[in-house]
């Protein structure tokens, strides 16, 4: 080794205090020295590697690409005479801990060329820095931050999966994100509900005690709570509890974490019980302070006449009393799912009749009229039945304050028993008609102009969809009602499908062909329809609609017979997005004759999810037209 190659001692000196390490090559690459650090990082000594080659040494790793090792980092030294840094390099270096194991570590590498006084290369110093625990440290912060991302990302898909609304808000509460629900329920993106800010929701009423309780919780850092109406997409106001809690770290508020839950159910159920308890002290009071009355009475005469007198209205009064109190538990048992049926065979004629002459018998100002009897033995529960038929026939009764007639008739009509009590009372308007039927409602309540919770027209239409069978009505407002209520014969099909692969396809209760030349899909609803008829008819119509690849249907309810209200819903909230999905974009309904099914149609419409067109009418060639031109 020749010494003029070696760097001035005084310069390896100055080296050694200079932070990392060196090793000095000369310009044939054979090594020279090396510092002590350098030495003990690489578990060598001094007289072992001086004079040596340096790739004897430091064989190139052939998993690094050559201009990325040693070799081609000098080569570039050499060729240029400029400095040359390299990339991280991975190595596995001796532990410094124990000698028999490696340990991965990672040096920043340089190589510097320095020159004679004749400007040619003297030596080469490679100057390293372990720079392991920066790496680790970065390696680190970026897991953490994947970490971060994956748990936001983590959270912001549990916070859309939750059916509530979600929303978080900096510690002085501007609101800084909301979930998808919120975007749904609003009709608006993140960026516009943070933009105008939940107040421009809220219910005007409801505003000020709102802001009273949040500015409360940003003044306490307590915990919000408050019950509200919130302004939703379709201008509809919906009952809300909304509550938020603050998140604390290291004592400080960083922010708010709230949650909206839809509580409009509640709210709905709350004001019907607080209506129905209202309604029942009333009508629960009225015969016990009869009874009371009589009672006293009784205790003050003598008159064998009057007492008797007194007695019969005394008991009439009692059976008044246990009549809303079974419905009353009636009620409760259809509310438990524990309404119970005793099936047998019985003749359905002979119910019919008896159940006329029982009612007539305490209904001296009305004539019970039955104009056709049908003799046909019905499989059900006799009671409960004849409980169905005496409801309508009292309600005619009740209806009717001025007496007159009230006529009773039965047929046998597509294999149902059909029956209808028609009155000629005071009649009902149209915006009640749907409503009728619902629990705890009586048309006109707020007067309680006839006695009675209402219970017992929801009662009979629940024992009718256990008999499978289903109720509707026709009524004009100061002409009276007709009532009617269906039990099938069989709920069985007794005729076979006529099927032409997605072309044509008919059965008892719907016919359905492909029109060809306008193409969009006919339907055809015939008879009594159930939510099972409805739900087979509707799949049907998703099945030909996407094989034949059509937008459009003509929806013929013309001779559709009573109501098919149980299936409205599943309509609207199910099947109307289906076929949306399968492609239908026009939709003409022409209305059936029956005024419950009307209804149906139009809840169906209301409820729809979606953005399907949908036209009413009562005249096929303008929903032709309409078709048509679409």
């Amino acid at each position: 080794m020749e010494e003029k190659n070696l760097p001035a001692v005084e310069r390896l000196i100055a080296y050694e205090t200079v932070p990392g390490m060196f090793l000095v090559l000369s310009e044939q690459l054979i090594i020279l020295t090396a510092s002590n650090a350098y030495l003990k990082a690489r578990g060598l000594s001094r007289a072992g590697i001086t004079g040596q080659f340096v790739f004897d040494i430091f064989p190139p790793d052939p998993a690094i690409p050559y201009e990325l090792g040693f070799a081609g980092s000098l080569q570039e030294v050499l060729s240029t005479g400029k400095p040359h840094q390299l990339p991280l390099i991975r190595q596995e270096l001796p532990d410094q801990g124990n000698k028999n194991y490696n340990r991965q570590r990672y040096w920043d590498v340089t190589h510097t060329p320095f020159f004679n006084e004749e400007g040619e290369i003297q030596y080469i110093v490679q100057h390293c820095f372990d720079v392991t625990d920066l790496v680790q440290a970065k390696k680190g912060l970026e897991q953490r931050e994947k970490e971060r991302w994956a748990t936001e990302k983590h959270l912001g898909f549990l916070l859309n999966a939750m059916p509530q609304q979600v929303w978080t808000a900096t510690a002085d509460g501007v609101i800084n994100y909301v979930n998808q629900i919120c975007c749904f329920d609003f009709g608006k993106n993140a960026e516009e509900l943070k933009a105008l800010g939940w107040e421009s929701f809220v219910h005007p009423e409801d505003l000020p005690g709102c802001l009273n309780a949040w500015k409360k919780a940003l003044q306490t850092q307590l915990e919000y709570m408050v019950e509200f109406r919130l302004l939703m997409w379709d201008g509809q106001y919906k009952w809300f509890l909304g509550k938020a809690i603050p998140l604390m770290e290291e004592g400080k508020l960083r922010l708010w974490m709230g949650t909206n839950t839809n509580i409009d159910h509640q709210k709905s159920n709350e004001q019907k019980k607080d209506e129905f308890l209202s309604i029942a002290s009333h009508e629960l009071k009225t015969p016990l302070t009869t009874i009371k009355a009589f009672n006293q009475l009784m205790k003050r005469t003598n008159d064998i006449d009057k007492l008797h007198g007194f007695v019969e209205k005394s008991a009439s009064n009692i059976f008044r009393l246990e009549k809303l109190i079974s419905d009353l538990l009636d009620v409760t048992k259809i509310n438990a799912g524990k309404m119970s049926y005793t099936i047998k065979e019985f003749d359905f004629g002979q119910m019919l009749q008896e159940s006329v002459e029982s009612v007539q018998y305490t209904s001296s100002n009305h004539e019970l009229i039955l104009t056709k009897i049908e003799n046909v033995l019905y499989t059900g529960d006799r009671f409960r039945i004849e409980q169905v038929l005496n409801n309508f026939l009292t309600n005619a009764v009740k209806y009717s304050p001025r007496g007159g007639k009230v006529l009773i008739n039965s047929k046998v009509q597509l294999d149902n028993i059909i029956v209808s009590v028609q009155d000629f009372g005071i009649g009902i308007a149209s915006n009640d008609l749907q409503r009728l039927f619902e629990r705890y409602y009586r048309v006109d309540n707020s007067a309680l102009r006839f006695e009675g919770l209402g219970l017992g027209l929801f009662i009979s239409s629940e024992i009718l969809k256990g008999h499978q069978g289903s109720f509707w009505l026709e009524s004009k407002l100061g002409e009276g009602s007709t009532f009617y209520f269906r039990l099938p014969l069989s709920t069985t099909s007794s005729l076979q499908p006529i099927i032409e692969k997605h072309l044509f396809y008919k059965d008892e209760s719907i016919t359905v062909s492909y029109n060809k030349q306008y193409r969009r899909l006919d339907v055809d609803w015939t008879g009594f329809q159930s939510f099972e008829s409805v739900q087979r008819g509707g799949m049907l119509l998703l099945e030909m609609l996407r094989e034949n690849q059509c937008n459009k249907i003509l929806n013929d309810n013309r001779n559709v017979l009573g109501t098919w209200s149980e299936a409205s819903e599943w309509a609207g909230e199910v099947w109307f997005p289906m076929i949306e999905k399968a492609g239908l974009e026009y939709f003409a309904w022409i209305y059936s004759p029956s005024v419950f099914s009307q209804l149906s149609a139009k809840k169906s419409v209301d409820i729809a999810v979606g953005n399907v067109v949908t036209q009413f009418f009562t005249d096929i060639s303008f929903a032709e037209d309409w078709l048509n031109n679409k």
